[in-house]
């Protein structure tokens, strides 16, 4: 199992590449708008906004908990993009 502390403290390599980064700062931008735009009631305008706006800044900064707690990768940092490893190949 993964050491939870680099999601803590945020200290993992970057694991969204490129064309990721570009569908999240946009959907997420989008998901905050519809939050105001829609004439929905002000919790849920919050909630949409919030989750909005973390999604977009999962774009912004390129690393996602998600992917890092799952071994996944968008990001061709070392050339190609990684995708979840089973333990031999991640024990080697």
């Amino acid at each position: 199992m993964r050491k939870l502390s680099p999601l803590f403290t945020y200290s993992f390599s970057p694991n969204v590449g490129r064309w990721d980064r570009v569908f999240r700062v946009t959907s997420g931008v989008a998901l905050a708008a519809t939050g105001w735009v829609a004439g929905l009631g002000p919790l849920a305008s919050v909630v949409l906004t919030a989750c909005g706006l973390a999604w977009a800044l999962t774009g912004v900064v390129s690393r996602c908990g998600v992917y890092y707690l799952l071994g996944y990768s968008t990001c061709p940092v070392s050339g190609r993009a990684r995708h979840a490893v089973s333990s031999e190949e991640s024990a080697s």
